[in-house]
């Protein structure tokens, strides 16, 4: 071979090199902020496909330990395919992991796959800015702060369930005002000044909205000033958070279904002995025939026993609604309580999380649903992506609680006051008595609260009215 041809062999190979690793991948996963995700939280996930036909996104987080073992959470996403760049957007939840690891099928081939390593199982919430001097906010909040667009916030409360604040000053544009009202009933505290102060329309310091609030600055500096003392700082901004997942949690265990009642071991010993002694007087009286007469009516007997007694649903299934607020929005959450008597599978048609770590598939698309394998009289619980609703439960221009709907709340309690034992809708409360001691989970739900807060109950629904005044 000359040496002309071999330097142009060469030539190809290094030009073909560098087109396949300037190509683009043909999908590109993206978990949390920019690629920052939190574990134990409900996080943005970002999918972007390229020229690829119908399939699905699969990810896989084993969540278990070295002594439990295996324990996976398995999130499936049905794709549509087609010619071009096609993007899917949603929700899911990450609990802390020992290995997540995540492909993408189409055509019955892996297209692309990837992993994240355990050490990326962090718990810390994010704090978000959308300036073009990000470096003052971060210097300001040491931990994991992301430098975020204006357009890349979205509108869902259950991608902001990893987010502790949003930092916003108008230089790298301003997001959507249904963006921040989505962070605002996750729980975020949003900071804005400048023109971002104005595009809220709220008055300057702190306006409590749904679980977390705005705080607007009224010395219109740009975030470049924080340093010197402007606005929340990280521990005001962790005082100001509300807990919601451990809130959630406690709301849980103060309820949850009730499993039927087995009889009385003295009961079971009782009929054992009479069947005991049936049978010896059968064998006693008629012999072989006669034992033979008494098993088959004491077996239809049983059987028809058990078939009356047996209850017609081999699952129990109760729904109860979380709501947490401020100003005319809530943060909402469902928990569906499961006990199943028959082991096997448990499908509740929801985006959910289970509050206990349990393996179980989540499969998101047109109709959402999470799937469990639970063994046989099992219970469990699982939570809802949550979202902002409107809230039910919200205090008065005179400083008390009002019931804004069509059904009264009882058991009003007043965090750090008094109490009242049913408010009507639009009534004002009469005076307030001495509230009842709590014990057992609902004493440890009213202290995850903070003082000022009001929670009343409508049946087994829950409803918390934050108080409007700064919690730091």
């Amino acid at each position: 071979m000359s040496r002309g041809r071999t330097w142009l062999l060469l030539a190809c190979a290094a030009v073909a090199t560098i087109a396949s690793a300037q190509a683009p991948r043909l999908a590109e996963l993206e978990l949390g902020f920019r690629g920052e995700s939190v574990a134990d939280a409900w996080n943005p996930l970002r999918l972007t496909l390229r020229d690829v036909g119908a399939g699905r996104l699969t990810l896989v987080v084993d969540q278990g330990s070295l002594r439990e073992g295996e324990v996976p959470w398995t999130v499936i996403v049905p794709l549509d395919g087609g010619a071009g760049v096609r993007v899917w957007e949603g929700d899911v939840y990450l609990p802390a992991w020992r290995s997540l690891r995540w492909s993408v099928d189409a055509g019955g081939a892996v297209v692309a796959s990837g992993a994240l390593p355990r050490e990326a199982a962090d718990r810390r919430r994010v704090d978000l800015v959308v300036s073009a001097r990000a470096g003052a906010v971060a210097e300001r909040l040491p931990g994991r702060v992301v430098d975020v667009g204006a357009a890349a916030l979205p509108s869902r409360t259950a991608a902001y369930d990893g987010v502790r604040s949003i930092w916003v000053d108008g230089s790298a544009g301003i997001p959507s005002g249904a963006a921040l009202a989505a962070a605002a009933a996750a729980g975020v505290v949003v900071v804005a000044v400048d023109a971002a102060g104005a595009a809220l329309a709220a008055d300057p310091g702190w306006t409590p909205v749904a679980a977390g609030g705005w705080w607007v600055l009224e010395d219109p500096v740009a975030l470049a000033g924080m340093a010197f003392g402007l606005g929340p700082t990280a521990g005001a901004l962790e005082a100001a958070r509300v807990d919601l997942t451990a809130l959630t949690s406690a709301f849980a265990v103060a309820g949850g279904v009730v499993p039927p009642a087995t009889p009385p071991v003295t009961t079971v010993v009782a009929v054992a002995a009479a069947y005991v002694v049936l049978v010896f007087v059968a064998w006693r009286v008629g012999g072989a025939p006669g034992l033979l007469t008494w098993v088959v009516l004491l077996t239809g007997a049983s059987g028809a026993a058990w078939q009356a007694a047996r209850r017609s649903d081999a699952r129990i299934t109760e729904v109860r609604a979380l709501q947490v607020g401020a100003g005319g929005l809530a943060w909402r959450t469902e928990v569906h309580d499961v006990f199943t008597l028959p082991g096997g599978r448990v499908e509740v048609a929801r985006s959910a999380r289970p509050i206990a770590a349990t393996a179980g598939t989540q499969t998101l698309g047109h109709v959402p649903s999470t799937t469990l394998h639970l063994p046989r009289w099992r219970g469990t619980s699982l939570a809802e992506a949550p979202r902002a609703a409107p809230a039910m439960l919200v205090w008065g221009a005179d400083g008390l609680p009002r019931v804004e709907g069509g059904r009264p709340l009882t058991s009003v309690r007043l965090v750090g006051g008094g109490a009242w034992a049913v408010l009507d809708p639009g009534a004002v409360p009469g005076a307030a008595t001495d509230p009842p001691p709590l014990v057992g989970p609902e004493a440890a739900f009213e202290a995850l609260l903070p003082w000022g807060s009001v929670w009343a109950r409508d049946a087994s629904d829950w409803h918390v009215a934050l108080p409007a005044e700064v919690r730091w």
